[in-house]
């Protein structure tokens, strides 16, 4: 009773948490300074906590995909190239994976990178031999072939968005601008309801 006086009821803290026990002649070290300097500014760039855990500001993985499409746009990553990996990103912005993950989703989305099984997620396109740098771009060139060989007859749709999604692996966003892409060129139709045809000529 009497070591139970000399810790606090039951041997507690006010939270509800165990008083740590005193060592005869010990004294707890206190942080350096530099240590919490440095915890400060880890802090301070990576965001308040939530839920225990630092999160990122709003909106930065919007800044990382823009940081990556400056990358790709001035060809400091090349077609082909793989993306830095998410742990690799991770460090290198502070941010957490699904940060990363998100920022990596909007430039598949955009048809500017892809997912190789296995590898990671690799710029679109082979530039250098002319081909389209990007997914949509890709898709577009294909069904452009597919028209010139008379594959569809004016009354005949070309495949719908889901089927492009299941044949080349993209989003539905991508096949979307592809069809986008080609009636900003004058070669399909996209009627609402019923799909892309080919335009009269």
């Amino acid at each position: 009773m009497i070591r139970g006086r000399k810790y606090g009821h039951a041997g507690r803290n006010g939270r509800g948490g165990r008083l740590p026990r005193r060592i005869p002649g010990h004294q707890p070290v206190p942080l350096a300074a530099d240590a919490l300097i440095s915890w400060s500014g880890i802090v301070s760039r990576i965001g308040p906590k939530r839920g225990g855990r630092h999160v990122a500001p709003r909106g930065t993985y919007r800044q990382i995909a823009a940081e990556l499409r400056r990358r790709i746009g001035s060809r400091e990553l090349l077609p082909g190239d793989l993306v830095p990996s998410e742990m690799t990103l991770v460090e290198e912005y502070g941010v957490s994976r699904g940060t990363v993950r998100s920022a990596l989703a909007l430039l598949f989305d955009e048809g500017l990178v892809e997912v190789v099984p296995g590898q990671g997620r690799r710029v679109v396109g082979q530039a250098e031999d002319g081909e389209p740098i990007t997914a949509y771009e890709r898709i577009a060139r294909a069904l452009q072939q597919r028209l010139d060989a008379g594959e569809f007859g004016s009354d005949k749709p070309l495949p719908s968005e889901a089927e492009l999604v299941a044949e080349y692996g993209v989003s539905r966003n991508t096949a979307r601008r592809a069809y986008q892409y080609l009636a900003d060129a004058g070669v399909v139709v996209v009627r609402h309801g019923a799909g892309a045809f080919p335009a009269p000529r």
